[in-house]
């Protein structure tokens, strides 16, 4: 396989790159520009797995590599990022959804408690029927998302039906969640805007390489569809989150 190393720009740099950013170094982009932080993260690979710390991706880089669960096919795998951009922040996402008061839940975790009444107008329950025999769902069928924004989820899942594509959902982890993004005590998850909901959890854990197509839990062919119906995929995040689907834009 191709030697990189810094100053390379190749596709094989982009398959690298996703590499490292499943196994934690959120720090890079996979923009196949092999730049000073591919190539710290590189070395700091390197070291971990006891090789010379040269920041070159050979023989040996590419063997450690291979054990960690490296594939070639990684990048040729990865669904296109869609022409808009997700919403970023509290008042992006309070600009469209709606702003609303909250106060920390006080267990020591992200959650929260909205105190203004705003869930009560916002949110609602929307009946997805393609869900009723996929674990983890309500047994109504009837999942929470923001009023805005439940059409065009409904619409999701037929496109995914009609697509023969439900197969692939094998878990449902929720929508409606109020709290912060996992780590923080500022920004305000999607999910407390009930704006998002996650699938598959199990194959496509946060900060790790999603599922690959062909492997269980895989949702890479689902994005497609679930960007022409206004939702990003959180596998095309920094720190990645392949299990996790939210509105960017209203339909």
């Amino acid at each position: 396989m191709e030697t990189i190393k810094l100053g390379s720009n190749s596709p094989q740099v982009t398959r690298w790159q996703y590499f490292l950013i499943g196994l934690g170094y959120n720090h890079i982009v996979a923009d196949g520009d092999f730049g000073p932080k591919t190539h710290n993260a590189t070395v700091k690979f390197q070291e971990a797995n006891g090789l010379g710390t040269d920041g070159e991706v050979g023989p040996k880089t590419y063997l450690a590599a291979f054990r960690a669960g490296y594939r070639l096919k990684e990048a040729f795998e990865y669904p296109k990022k869609p022409e808009f951009t997700p919403l970023v922040g509290n008042s992006a996402r309070a600009k469209i959804f709606g702003n609303f008061k909250f106060r920390s839940a006080g267990d020591g975790t992200e959650a929260i408690i909205i105190t203004d009444g705003w869930a009560e107008k916002n949110i609602e329950r929307v009946e997805i029927p393609q869900l009723k025999s996929i674990k983890g769902t309500p047994q109504s069928g009837k999942i929470q998302f923001h009023r805005l924004a439940s059409d065009q989820l409904a619409k999701l899942f037929v496109d995914w039906e009609k697509a023969g594509l439900m197969k692939n959902i094998l878990t449902w982890e929720g929508s409606f969640v109020p709290r912060y993004v996992r780590g923080s005590r500022k920004v305000l998850s999607n999910h407390s805007f009930g704006s998002a909901f996650d699938i598959n959890y199990a194959w496509n854990k946060l900060g790790q390489v999603p599922a690959l197509v062909g492997e269980k839990g895989c949702v890479r062919e689902m994005v497609d569809i679930a960007n022409k119906n206004g939702f990003y995929w959180g596998g095309h995040f920094s720190r990645l989150d392949g299990m996790h689907f939210e509105v960017a834009k209203l339909m």
